[in-house]
This record gives C-alpha cells, structure tokens and sequence, in this order.
C-alpha cells in the first residue's frame, strides 16, 4: 500500500499534501485521504510514512469529528481532561498550572487559530500564530516574549498530544515546527546605594514592609502577596514561606510554593523583627479606623480595609515609585536578583544564599549569579596558596 505527495503550491513556495487510502470505520469501504500544508517535502513524507506504518500494524485512527475547530477542542475536551486528570508523575495538577493553561488558551491560542478546522491544521498555521504573537501577542499589541511564545507553543504541542493519542487527528502538526527561541532577559540588579536610596524613599509608603522584604531577604512577588500572620513569630525572629499568591490569567490564586526549596523559613535579624512589629502594630490602628467595614484576612501586607493587594499592584507601584525615588527602572522580581547579588558579593556562602531564595539546588545559584561573585575565585586561590606557603613564591 502506497501513497501518494504532491506539491499543491508554486516551485518557489511550495506546499506539500499527502495522499493515502484508509478505511472509513463507518462504512468499512477504502477512501482516499489527504493532508495539506506541508512546507517541507520531507515532512510530508515524514507523515506519510507514519501514516502508512499505522496503517500496517493497526494503530492509524480515522479522525473522530472532521468538523470540530481547535478552539472547540481546546475548550470542550482538552482543558476538562486537564482538570480532572493528572501529571504523568499521577500527581494532580496544581491550580496555578491549569489557570495558566487556560490563559494561553483563551488569549493567545484561540484568538490566532482557534477557528480553524482541527483536522485541518497544519504546520503553516501553527508558524503563523507564533509570528503574529511575537509581533504584536503581548498587551496593547505590543511584541509577546520569546519565553511566552515558547509556552504558548508548548501548551498547544501538548494539547496536540491527546487529540493524536484520542484519535481526533492522525499527526499532531505543531511537532513539525520548530520551538520558538527565547531571547534571555538581561538580569538587571541595583547597588547597594540604589537599593538605600530607594529603601529611603518609600519609607513612608503603605508597602514598605513589602519592599524591605524584597530586598532584604529576597523573596518572590508571591511570597510576599501570600505572607499571613500565623506564618511569622517574631518572638523567634522567623517567617514561614508556606503560600503564594499569583495572578494567573487576570485571576488571583493561592497555593503553595512549587517545589520543597521554595517551602522554607527565613530567619529575621532585629531591624527586620522591628519592622514588622511598627507594621502589625499600625495595621491594628488600620482596623480600629475602619470599624466594621475592616475584613480580616490575616495577610501582613493589605490594603486600609484588611483586603490583600493584587499581586499585580506591586509591580505597577514599584515602577511608580522607582521613577519618583530617581533610581533605575527594573522589574520588581529584579530586587530578588539584587538582594541574592549583594548577598554573594559579600561573600555569603552560595548555600546559604541558595537556601535563603528558595533555589533547589546551589548549581542554579551559582549559574544564575556567577557574575555576582568577582575576585571570589582569586581570593579562594590566593587563601590555598597562602595554606600551602606559596604566597610569597617568585616574589
């Protein structure tokens, strides 16, 4: 049994279409089959040959439903099966992950080639979707990262996967195309007088605690969105990071932390302790100002009526105030980056600092922040060779 490619284009732009002859399982006669759009010659034989293979050994599936669109699979077969199934590990799925599943979906996915036929997807439709979300996917039409594309091309490979597996196509057309790049973002860090200069300046904003949060121990927007309470004894001078909050697709979740590094406790030195004491203590004048109208939450950092701020408002404040404060202009998971720098150019050990942010391993630390570390090398070499009496060798 042979098929058939034959290019449906021009010699200069070619597409490719594949022609085969299968069984209609409805009415058990042979029917000739095809699928277009390939812009390599190769990867229609490709599919063709898997085709065939199928064919042989009894695994080719006819599709289920030739009129259903990828949109309408997206919404009404693929998400449900996210939702109640689970990893391939057999853990279930956290909240924050099928939010975002369903973010990409609804906002980058279905917009570009939702209303196309499933079966009639192929490969040119998903290039076309990642270059138009390169170009203008992000908000306001602004270029969409080359890290977001890379999830969007992800999630719609994976959503491919099961309608291949559950028979709804016979070739999931988006591993025909090549993974988007990601252009890696500059880490961009403040000095320690920038980090004083604006630690100065918002001393009298409502987030402060956030901020010195931020800086001081370097934790996540989530963490410090999802701080409660009864996770910090100041008595013993610790906190606990036990949950986040997250925006995930305009909505806010609440979860734990991803990984066993990122659940962990973080010691507190006296000036952090006094912070937070002045801060429970002005919150409780907050309450009593705002009577009945004062919801309790049990969140450390709210707003004037008990309710947390949307994790999203911190990084809109931030930029706010790091214009006012006339200090370089970084993203707020930045001071994260700072906080980690300045601790490793101090030259705290790389395991304390990996344990302090909440990495699962000090070869992440130690990737991420190398540059963080100048003369560290030459100084470990010099204490060695001062141990061994070579210090002063050829002097």
């Amino acid at each position: 049994m042979r098929g058939t490619i034959r290019n449906r284009g021009t010699e200069k732009r070619p597409r490719w279409t594949v022609y085969w002859w299968a069984t209609d399982p409805s009415t058990g006669r042979r029917r000739q089959r095809s699928k277009g759009g390939f812009l390599r010659k190769r990867d229609a034989q490709r599919h063709l040959s898997e085709v065939l293979a199928g064919i042989a050994d009894g695994t080719y599936a006819e599709p289920t439903d030739k009129k259903m669109t990828v949109g309408g699979f997206l919404v009404d077969v693929w998400l449900p099966a996210v939702r109640t199934g689970a990893t391939r590990s057999g853990t279930p799925r956290r909240s924050t992950t099928i939010g975002q599943y369903e973010a990409v979906v609804r906002s980058w996915i279905i917009p570009a080639i939702g209303g196309v036929r499933l079966v009639a997807l192929v490969p040119a439709d998903v290039e076309r979707m990642l270059r138009d979300l390169a170009d203008r996917g992000g908000k306001g039409g602004r270029p969409l990262s080359g890290r977001s594309c890379q999830v969007a091309y992800g999630v719609l490979r994976q959503a491919l996967d099961h309608a291949q597996r559950a028979g709804y196509v016979s070739r999931n057309v988006a591993g025909l195309v090549d993974r988007p790049g990601a252009v890696k973002r500059e880490m961009r860090c403040w000095t320690a007088a920038e980090a004083q200069k604006f630690l100065t300046f918002v001393a009298d904003d409502p987030l402060y605690v956030a901020w010195a949060l931020f800086l001081a121990r370097g934790l996540r927007r989530g963490e410090v969105a999802g701080l409660r309470w009864q996770d910090v004894d100041l008595d013993a001078g610790t906190l606990r990071i036990v949950h986040t909050r997250v925006s995930v697709g305009g909505k806010v979740e609440t979860s734990e932390p991803k990984t066993a590094a990122g659940r962990r406790t973080i010691h507190l030195d006296p000036g952090l302790v006094g912070l937070l004491r002045e801060h429970r203590k002005h919150q409780m004048e907050a309450r009593l100002a705002c009577g009945p109208h004062w919801q309790e939450t049990g969140y450390v950092v709210v707003r004037d009526d008990g309710r947390p701020p949307h994790p999203e408002h911190f990084s809109d404040r931030f930029e706010v105030l790091c214009k006012a404060a006339d200090v370089p202009v970084i993203r707020l998971h930045d001071l994260r980056h700072t906080a980690v720098s300045l601790a490793l150019a101090d030259g705290t050990p790389i395991k304390v600092v990996q344990e302090l942010a909440g990495h699962s391993s000090p070869t992440i630390t130690a990737s991420v922040y190398a540059h963080s570390m100048p003369g560290q090398h030459e100084a470990a070499g010099a204490r060695l060779s001062g141990i061994l009496g070579l210090s002063g060798a050829g002097a």
